[in-house]
């Protein structure tokens, strides 16, 4: 036998961009962009900052308690049937909302948009991508979520759009958009490579035989790539290392939700324009490429947990910075720490999953550690919240999230990879 790289084009690289395109459209308008609707939606209700952000509390909340399901469906209905549901979820959403007219209703429509950006977006792509690539499933992780970077040039977008034509209407051509987007990428979806011939990272196995003829497609998907482990659900969460990894990121979630959904309030109350603020938020998330492709990119060649170690210490030193801005130029030395240390546990904890437990059930484990990471991405959001109303600043909430990282470099530190058996694997 003998493995040698496909000369056309790897269909693997074609998955990326398709899921990259729709992850990035999802995270402009929700998890990043929402931020541009929080104050308008605030002002003509008069709802406290902590009662509104109780919607993000519910969308982490079914998301967590959907996650395990949706990672089971992943596996067992293939990409392609998730995300069209999540697509057409999501948007119908989004329409929704712009008719709310109460608390209640707010947070009913809330939980309808959690449940189509649950159902498929990150999970889909993240489970899609490491079924496509074991030996560069790093940088492959680092450039489907990289492209998300470009999600924070929506939210000048949305702040433009919605003092031009009202928060409710923006919502609407928000989710006309993620129709028109979605759907038809969808369809790029494939489940393994081994289904189509191929296997993972665009290698091809071909038999030396004197007429050159390929293996069957059913002889290919019996094969796996070298040393690579296969753990069930099941074996996945008896090991140590299981847990240790949902709880590191637990930890790191906590901050990034209370920061994405806050960090336009907390820059317009120091005095910062809403436009500015807008902008900030595009810049944050550019500069989060430099952690998601860099390190993703170094973690096929290193340590993984090493890097995810950086990635915290990056985000400990950037919310403490950030909450000590006092002038719009120290949000410069906020963005050049706590951006790239944002941005890379976003490929790092896919790619750390699929080195541990393999492709064999990834969208179910995946689906129970995003579930447990859930609880601690609930609280940030209220938590700042809750404290700005009481103190009447976001200061000594962000400095308190500062401080949580130490804990999860700790954890990384003591994560070995679970003891288990390799599979058979392909050789030259």
């Amino acid at each position: 036998m003998k493995v040698y790289l496909m000369p056309k084009i790897f269909y693997g690289w074609w998955i990326i961009i398709a899921s990259s395109i729709i992850t990035t459209y999802n995270g402009g308008i929700l998890f990043y962009g929402f931020t541009a609707f929080f104050n308008p939606i605030l002002n003509e209700f008069g709802w406290s900052r902590a009662a509104t952000s109780l919607a993000f509390s519910l969308q982490r909340l079914e998301g967590g308690i959907a996650a395990p399901i949706v990672g089971y469906f992943i596996d067992r209905l293939g990409p392609r049937k998730m995300s069209l549901f999540a697509v057409t979820v999501l948007g119908a959403g989004f329409v929704l909302l712009s008719k709310v007219n109460s608390l209640l209703s707010f947070y009913i429509v809330f939980i309808i948009i959690s449940i189509g950006h649950s159902a498929g977006f990150y999970s889909v792509g993240a489970t899609v991508v490491a079924n496509w690539f074991v030996r560069k499933r790093g940088k492959a992780m680092g450039l489907v979520t990289g492209g998300v970077g470009l999600a924070g040039t929506l939210v000048p977008v949305l702040v433009w759009l919605i003092n031009q034509y009202g928060w409710r209407q923006s919502l609407v051509i928000a989710g006309i958009g993620m129709w028109i987007i979605g759907i038809p990428l969808s369809f790029v979806f494939r489940n393994r490579p081994e289904e189509y011939g191929m296997l993972p990272d665009g290698d091809v196995v071909q038999e030396e035989i004197k007429d050159n003829t390929k293996i069957s497609s059913s002889t290919i998907q019996a094969r796996k790539p070298v040393n690579e482990v296969e753990f069930t659900a099941m074996e996945a969460i008896k090991t140590r290392s299981f847990w240790m990894l949902a709880v590191g990121l637990s930890i790191s979630f906590m901050a990034m939700s209370a920061v994405f959904v806050h960090i336009m309030p907390f820059l317009e109350s120091i005095g910062i324009s809403r436009e500015k603020a807008g902008y900030v938020v595009t810049l944050t998330i550019f500069l989060s490429v430099v952690g998601r492709i860099g390190l993703g990119w170094l973690s096929d060649y290193m340590d993984k947990r090493y890097m995810f170690c950086v990635a915290l210490g990056l985000q400990a030193i950037g919310l403490l910075l950030f909450a000590n801005i006092r002038t719009f130029w120290h949000i410069i030395l906020f963005l050049v720490t706590f951006s790239p240390g944002y941005g890379a546990p976003i490929p790092l904890r896919p790619a750390i999953q699929g080195e541990y437990f393999g492709r064999r059930q990834f969208g179910t484990i995946q689906g129970l550690l995003l579930s447990i990471s859930t609880v601690s991405s609930m609280i940030g959001p209220p938590f700042a919240g809750w404290v700005c109303d009481v103190t009447g600043s976001y200061r000594l909430a962000f400095l308190i999230l500062a401080a949580i990282p130490a804990v999860g470099i700790l954890l990384f530190l003591l994560t070995p990879p679970p003891q288990h058996k390799v599979k058979s694997s392909v050789r030259t």
